[in-house]
């Protein structure tokens, strides 16, 4: 069965232990994949991490005019060394803005969902060091059924329907405001 990112940004303290444990992944050249979002800056000091959402049809993957983006086994690479130009096709038409390019690279880098662990059934480096289990990496499955809240997988962006592997624990509106107790 697939695996997939499960996120409850309710639990996420902050504490960025996963861009630090994702530039120490093995071929991150020391770049995060990882980013942590304030959610609600100015109100609240609620965090979010925002990986890539790893979508069954990647707007970026498709967007890329030399096919540098590719797809295995359900999980979006980065580009690949040898194709990226560094256009920022795939930046623009990521609905949810992740893909980043480094500049003196002339590269794009996104969360991977460390390949290099995951396909060998171990878990992504953000996982096995999120402190507080904000990050889960679950039998998709699992993810999609969580019976302590509801998810969110299925995205709606102004008509365009958006199926994505990354799982998001969706808080519960009438107990929780800004996103945390």
């Amino acid at each position: 069965m697939a695996k997939v990112l499960y996120i409850d940004f309710e639990r996420c303290i902050g504490c960025r232990a996963c861009m630090i444990g994702c530039e120490e992944c093995s071929g991150h050249d020391r770049l995060s994949r990882m980013f942590v979002d304030e959610l609600y800056p100015g109100e609240t000091v609620a965090t979010s991490p925002t990986p890539c959402m790893h979508c069954v049809t990647p707007a970026c993957a498709e967007s890329c005019p030399v096919q540098a983006i590719s797809v295995l086994d359900g999980v979006v690479l980065s580009a690949s060394h040898e194709k990226c130009i560094g256009c920022k096709n795939c930046t623009y038409a990521c609905p949810f803005g992740i893909p980043r390019v480094d500049e003196t690279r002339n590269l794009m880098y996104k969360c991977d969902l460390c390949y290099d662990r995951t396909s060998k059934g171990r878990p992504p480096m953000c996982v096995s060091v999120c402190p507080t289990d904000t990050i889960l990496f679950l039998d998709e499955e699992e993810a999609r059924h969580k019976r302590n809240k509801p998810v969110q997988y299925v995205w709606d962006f102004g008509g365009t329907t958006i199926e994505t592997r990354t799982v998001i624990g969706i808080p519960d509106k009438q107990t929780h405001q800004f996103g945390y107790h």
